[in-house]
């Protein structure tokens, strides 16, 4: 025998069990009440917020023989046969298996069916952004005009899939995540009902950790309870998720804020000795990380975090500026663990650029950095793990005379290091234009062709195609750059990809760029003038000719007629 899983046991019955969904419960119970019920709803939200619940609400309510107030009575012989799951007027489907244009055709045949039990027929449409565009254009009329008896009501997490003439012919609700407050209260009575003990401090983090989904909480809070028993702690919850690292994380997202590269390496890779998920690691130092961003502009409200980690971060962002703070999210948060989850070496590279100082700062960043930090030396990055880096030492050793260099003491409220000037690469200016002769002409036309290396046109690579231009014979003929191609089947290439514009116009941005003057350029071939390349081989640009050079065919002799 099998036991019924939490979400559906502890299911709402009512509109005045929906959690976090007011703003939708008073409106469907209004509607109900004053008999003003729609044709046909969407309910849009993140997953696991209630919408196909509040679906089979409104079934039931609409159906209801004494309805109190726009709730059904969960009394009467159609409440409690729905709650059993005999009702046979609601119908439920899933368009991400039913998705074709033949079960669209197969409710719009059943639709002029009367009830069988209640007053209306209900269908419920889960994941209706799964339904293809041939469904759902023929699903329209019926959307539009159904029979008096029957409401459609879509449910989705994806409303933006969906075509904007569903959406127009329904009433839309959408449903918000819920406040991890609401999912603890709710987790609260759960645990009552059930009769099972779990400490509020694990409640608390299965709220946090659902991220808004009721029904995942509610599931985590089933696993708890089937593996630890009636009597659940927080560090049994920990163990379960693989987060029994609290403080190892936080020293972590210390390290990488000071610059402690060789701490923040033995912290990832002693956590991959342990068997730590490694997705989980970077998980919540990425929520430490985003906590650290919020402290330091004053939007502590946002947070959800225990006291003295809150407390801890605090005092750490005093000492710190803000955009060691705003780079080390940015690079952690781009670590894709997706496909690479066993490895350390993505999380590797991200600590080392975390924790690099070759990247400077923005200077007006830099400019506003705490005055009292001190600055990040080789000698507090190869600092013990668990130790803070100390202070910055002028280096002990012998001096330039061989003689020992007595070490010097540290300084106080020293500002944080700014990169000169003269150290920023200067800004590239444009070249200087050639003239007809200038020996700076294959240079220039080489670093226009690398760059085009990138660039890819209608069909073909433009760098690839330009590369069978020799350097030396490319030449200036006043306003007009002459390309001389060595093969024809490039040049033909190159001219098919000259006939779109914006193939034409990479082109032009790389000559302007390195010649410094947006010269026009003419297409020809190497050891031809202009007029003969454009006048020989006149039959030349058919495709069938084309297709057979290609193949390694050539002309011997062209007719024309």
């Amino acid at each position: 025998m099998t036991s019924q899983v939490y979400y559906r046991k502890w299911r709402p019955g009512c509109f005045a069990d929906l959690v976090g969904q007011e703003h939708v419960a008073n409106t469907l119970r209004q509607a109900i009440r004053q008999g003003r019920v729609s044709h046909s709803y969407l309910f849009c939200g993140p997953r696991g917020t209630g919408k196909t619940t509040t679906a089979r609400i409104v079934a039931k309510a609409v159906n209801c023989l004494d309805p109190q107030e726009g709730d059904p009575c969960n009394r009467c012989a159609i409440c409690v046969s729905f709650n059993e799951e005999r009702f046979m007027d609601t119908i439920e489907m899933d368009a991400a298996s039913n998705r074709g244009i033949e079960d669209i055709r197969e409710i719009r045949d059943k639709v002029n069916f009367a009830p069988a039990e209640g007053r209306r027929k209900v269908y419920i449409i889960d994941e209706a952004h799964m339904l293809t565009d041939q469904a759902s254009n023929a699903f329209l009329k019926t959307l539009e005009e159904p029979p008096a008896h029957v409401i459609f009501i879509l449910c989705t997490t994806e409303a933006n899939r969906i075509l904007p003439t569903i959406v127009s012919r329904c009433q839309r609700f959408d449903f918000r995540r819920l406040p991890s407050e609401r999912i603890y209260q709710r987790l609260a009575e759960i645990t009552e009902g059930e009769g099972v003990s779990v400490a509020p401090d694990a409640l608390r983090l299965v709220a946090r950790y659902a991220a808004g989904s009721l029904r995942d909480a509610e599931n985590l809070l089933e696993q708890l309870v089937v593996s630890f028993g009636d009597e659940v702690t927080l560090v049994q919850l920990e163990e379960l998720l693989g987060l029994g690292n609290g403080d190892r994380w936080l020293d972590l997202v210390k390290y990488l804020l000071m610059g402690n590269t060789s701490a923040s390496l033995e912290t990832v890779n002693q956590a991959a000795w342990d068997g730590v998920d490694l997705r989980q690691m970077h998980r919540q130092t990425l929520e430490l990380l985003r906590a650290s961003m919020l402290l330091e502009w004053g939007a502590a409200g946002a947070l959800e975090l225990p006291e003295h980690v809150t407390g801890q971060l605090v005092e750490l962002a005093k000492n710190l500026p803000h955009w060691r703070i705003v780079r080390a999210l940015k690079i952690w948060g781009q670590v894709n663990m997706r496909y690479d989850a066993p490895s350390t070496l993505p999380l590797e590279l991200a600590i080392v650029e975390i924790c690099s100082d070759d990247i400077a700062p923005p200077s007006e960043e830099v400019q506003g950095a705490p005055a009292s930090r001190p600055p990040t030396t080789q000698s507090n990055r190869r600092s013990s793990p668990g130790t803070a880096p100390p202070a910055a030492n002028a280096p002990s050793g012998p001096g330039p005379e061989g003689r020992e260099r007595p070490p010097s003491q540290p300084e106080r409220s020293r500002p944080a290091p700014v990169r000169p000037a003269a150290s920023q690469p200067p800004p590239s200016s444009p070249a200087s234009p050639p003239g007809p002769g200038d020996e700076g002409i294959p240079e220039m036309w080489q670093a226009a062709v690398k760059a085009l290396g990138r660039a890819t046109g209608k069909r073909y690579n433009l760098g690839a195609l330009l590369r069978d231009c020799k350097p030396n014979t490319i030449s200036l003929e006043g306003d007009t750059l002459l390309i001389p191609f060595v093969h024809r089947p490039n040049m033909e290439r190159m001219q098919e990809e000259l006939e779109d514009p914006n193939s034409r116009r990479m082109v032009t941005e790389a000559v302007t760029r390195f010649f410094g003057t947006p010269y026009d350029f003419k297409i020809t071939l190497s050891g031809q003038t202009d007029e003969a390349s454009q006048s020989s081989r006149p039959n030349q640009h058919s495709p069938l000719v084309r297709t057979a050079m290609n193949m390694g065919a050539r002309i011997v002799e062209d007719t024309i007629e």
